[in-house]
């Protein structure tokens, strides 16, 4: 299927997040039922969370109703493509591969610079770079324990197993890498001389005539 980006023009960015315009997705799903019931339908029924999966914010209908302030909602890229799983028509389902697809270039187009380690070889999986956790782990300078581990319950999704091997996503080695530098930045300065001897100032001044200078 060939994606076209006049063909459902509903992606906005903001600050580099992918949100999308719940008004245009309802309008995009032809769905028949009012868009503000339909929404808050939806964000009762799944538990989608304010601030979290959708943003609220002062709609710019030009029509008011009276006694309503009209809202405008901005949807994180998994709760977009989950509404529109959640249809079950092909227009729908049309509309997740949409976004599926627009994610997949947006990440190719912010990967970031990398200075992980030339000599660990990367394996691709669904289009991105991952390496060995532990190896890539030791060789940015972290201890064989348990704790580098911690990573995988707090980002679940950068790890995948394969071979019998843990993978870690290009993204969270460099970040692990930066992370390891500021540690081994602190540590230095705190070993640092300091730049005048910690009892500067404190001397006894010299005396002259009984008196101190």
């Amino acid at each position: 299927m060939t994606y076209k980006k006049n063909e459902l023009v509903i992606v906005n960015n903001s600050s580099d997040n992918m949100l999308i315009d719940a008004r245009l997705l309802h309008q995009q799903l032809q769905i028949a039922t009012r868009f503000d019931t339909w929404i808050q339908r939806r964000i009762e029924e799944f538990g989608f969370e304010k601030n979290q999966d959708y943003f609220e914010l002062r709609s710019n209908l030009s029509i008011i109703i009276p006694g309503r302030k009209p809202t405008d909602y901005h949807l994180t890229m998994d709760m977009a493509k989950e509404l529109a799983m959640l249809e079950r028509n092909e227009v729908g389902k049309r509309i997740r591969q949409y976004f599926i697809a627009v994610e997949k270039q947006a990440r190719a187009e912010r990967k970031p610079i990398s200075g992980l380690p030339t000599d660990i070889e990367s394996i691709s999986i669904n289009g991105r770079a991952m390496y060995p956790f532990k190896r890539m782990a030791l060789a940015l300078g972290y201890t064989s324990g348990g704790g580098i581990y911690e990573r995988k319950r707090r980002y679940p999704n950068h790890f995948i197993e394969f071979d019998k091997i843990t993978y870690v996503s290009e993204e969270l080695a460099t970040l692990m890498m930066y992370q390891r530098q500021q540690l081994n930045y602190r540590a230095m300065v705190k070993d640092m001389e300091p730049v005048l001897p910690l009892d500067w100032g404190t001397q006894p001044l010299e005396l002259k005539g009984g008196h101190a200078l």
